[in-house]
């Protein structure tokens, strides 16, 4: 069985407590992970990657489309929008994860206000697998949905899906307290990964909670204190780096976690079951953050959801490394995953002399944005995830409408230009998500992938048979969408 249907089996009977009735449950679509931004920051820091949201300074006259939006942060299921310090939220709330005050499960399109205090205004947003994270002005920590192992940062597991009453997985939660009992602010950034959260603060220091263990994946060791054994962490606590290394900024595939300190140091940790994630060959010491060997000052960090990571340097140039080699636009596999295990200057002939200026991973696919502004992608693009009009048909796919979650099903080799004759300025992916948006120079966004739960802004709400047409709403090519600016949302039926 691959490592890719594993995981998801595992996804999928554990999520079935959640909601027999559940707006996109399903057996072709478990919960992934993610990292994103509007303007291009993935950590706290405005050149700190723009995997995430789009350009720091998004925003301008009254005719430009970005006036007010400083990020987009996406999940597997649910999406979140920065505007104007509020946070909007779009997808799916299966498990509470909008944060909209309730735990009903349901499809939300258009993006609404989720419950958060009206007079609070937010700097950050993140999505995971069924829990979602947010930042407030005052650099404190609020989360919301999923709490099975920890997630909601209260010190219980405690966790109330399917629910109006309270309290429920729905109301937005404010992290008082760190593990030692000590208030927990001076927060700059926060992510979220499949079954744990993050958080970067000021003074450079990584605090993380929830799963660390084996329940779903493997995400052992993601505290970085050495400690192998499973647990859930309920309350943030604080990963021991090496003295003087300050951490900048942040990301995570389903189960590591990757950093750049300030002097563009790549560090790693978490995750024992695929040493080559970690970028360290057989090096067995997951569970303490390890530095990589990477020749060059790295800017830039995009994780991968099938466990392979892609790093920019400040020379234009990409290294890659994980346990899914192919995914790095090496070519077909000489075998197996073609695994890579220290990182390795990756070879692009497709760009001619044109430099890599920022990059990006979701749960399938890499995309960058060169210095002329054009957008690029590769991996496997079963639901159009790639968008260059490619995907599955799953209609005529074996057996049809099904679907195993089973590497290079529609696997794009090498990179392939999107949206030609468009030129972009920032990505906003995760590892969690199966779908991309990115903006362009003119400030138009586009959306392409999986559309399970609308998550797509292109106003369509999925309803009816979601588990028996996995392609029913997806869009195989990079369009323009509305997002943040949309008003309605139209009832649309699987085909």
């Amino acid at each position: 069985m691959s490592l890719f249907r594993t995981l998801f089996v595992s996804l999928a009977v554990v999520l079935m407590g959640c909601s027999a009735s559940s707006d996109d449950s399903g057996t072709e679509d478990p919960p992934d992970t993610g990292f994103i931004e509007v303007a291009g920051d993935d950590a706290g820091t405005q050149d700190a990657g723009t995997q995430d949201a789009g350009p720091p300074d998004a925003g301008g006259g009254p005719t430009d489309s970005l006036a007010g939006l400083t990020r987009i942060a996406s999940a597997e299921y649910q999406l979140f929008y920065l505007v104007n310090g509020r946070v909007l939220g779009i997808g799916s709330n299966r498990a509470g994860q909008l944060g909209v005050g309730h735990a009903n499960p349901y499809n939300q399109v258009p993006p609404v206000d989720i419950a958060l205090p009206a007079e609070l205004r937010f700097k950050d947003v993140a999505g995971g697998g069924f829990q979602s994270v947010a930042l407030d002005v005052q650099g404190r920590v609020w989360t919301f949905g999923q709490n099975l192992y920890g997630q909601r940062g209260d010190g219980t597991t405690n966790d109330y899906p399917n629910r109006t009453t309270t309290p429920n997985n729905g109301q937005p939660y404010l992290i008082l307290q760190d593990s030692t009992g000590a208030t927990f602010d001076n927060v700059i950034a926060v992510r979220s990964a499949l079954l744990f959260n993050m958080a970067l603060k000021a003074d450079g220091s990584v605090w993380v909670w929830g799963m660390s263990g084996k329940a779903i994946g493997d995400t052992l060791g993601i505290a970085g204190d050495g400690n192998r054994e499973p647990r859930n962490i309920t309350r943030p606590v604080r990963v021991p780096l090496p003295q003087g290394v300050r951490i900048t900024s942040f990301t995570t595939n389903d189960s590591s976690i990757f950093a750049l300190d300030d002097t563009g140091k790549v560090w790693a940790w978490g995750g024992s079951a695929a040493g080559e994630t970690l970028g360290r060959g057989n090096n067995p010491d997951y569970a303490r953050p390890n530095s990589l060997n990477i020749p060059a000052r790295v800017k830039e960090l995009a994780a991968g959801g099938g466990q392979w990571i892609v790093a920019l340097d400040e020379n234009g140039s990409l290294w890659g490394w994980g346990i899914q080699g192919t995914y790095l636009g090496l070519g077909p596999p000489q075998g197996d995953w073609y695994p890579v295990s220290t990182p390795v200057k990756l070879s692009f002939p497709e760009f001619g002399t044109h430099k890599v200026v920022h990059v990006s991973a979701s749960g399938h696919v890499t995309h960058v944005i060169l210095d002329d502004g054009t957008l690029w992608g590769w991996g496997d693009s079963a639901m159009g995830e790639v968008g260059n009009g490619v995907m599955l048909d799953f209609a005529t796919y074996d057996p049809p409408y099904s679907w195993n979650w089973d590497k290079y099903q529609k696997m794009v080799f090498r990179p392939v230009q999107v949206a030609p004759g468009v030129t972009f300025t920032a990505l906003h992916n995760t590892a969690q998500s199966f779908y991309a948006y990115a903006t362009a120079t003119d400030g138009t966004i586009y959306s392409w992938g999986r559309n399970k739960t609308g998550v797509l802004g292109n106003g369509v709400r999925p309803t009816g048979d979601v588990a028996g047409r996995p392609d029913s709403w997806n869009v195989a090519t990079a369009t323009p969408v509305p997002a943040h600016l949309l008003t309605t949302g139209t009832d649309t039926p699987s085909k």
